[in-house]
């Protein structure tokens, strides 16, 4: 199976039963021979950001930040990921237009005001990650689906329910999808 080129979306299938994924999409940041990494997009953790930062991090950011669940595998901080290019923020640039950064500079500048202004990223602990050949074996079993890099769904204001979105965009009922079982979802 070739490599694919990020960013994309990555959709658990109702096939994928590890509660880590069921119903999550991925955003895919980094995919090659080495390995793969994204961040799930589509869970909102129970603690609001600012319970999370540092006191003296807590005033950059609007109290109604969400914080997003981005995977299974932990992470030094809070990370952020977002779109275009912010200049001074030390960030990495993941794929293209797509950067991640974990300096509190990048605070106020993304997260600063309300929720609803917020388009442009997402503050996320954790990440997902696959090692050499992981992802590929997941998706030849049925676990995953592609959807291309659409920014829209990537940052919008709504996640409680894209994972169903992205399935319509595919033209797919995940309903008639099959569970390793050979019984339908």
């Amino acid at each position: 199976m070739e490599t694919l080129e990020p960013p994309y979306f990555l959709i658990a299938t109702p096939t994928l039963l590890d509660p880590n994924f069921e119903q999550t999409v991925v955003l895919m940041a980094h995919h090659d021979t080495q390995g793969a990494m994204g961040w799930v997009i589509n869970r909102v953790h129970e603690l609001r950001a600012r319970e999370l930062l540092t006191p003296g991090q807590r005033e950059r950011v609007h109290p109604d930040t969400p914080l997003h669940v981005g995977g299974p595998v932990p992470t030094q901080g809070l990370m952020a990921i977002y779109r275009g290019a912010l200049d001074g923020v030390g960030a990495v640039e993941m794929a293209p237009g797509l950067h991640v950064c974990s300096s509190p500079e990048v605070l106020p500048l993304l997260f600063g005001r309300a929720p609803q202004a917020l388009t442009n990223g997402r503050l996320v602990y954790g990440y997902a990650g696959w090692g050499a050949g992981q992802l590929e074996g997941e998706m030849e079993q049925g676990a995953w689906v592609v959807l291309p890099y659409d920014v829209e769904l990537a940052f919008g204001l709504d996640v409680t329910d894209l994972w169903e979105r992205t399935f319509e965009c595919l033209g797919i009922n995940p309903a008639l999808l099959t569970t390793p079982s050979g019984r339908k979802h």
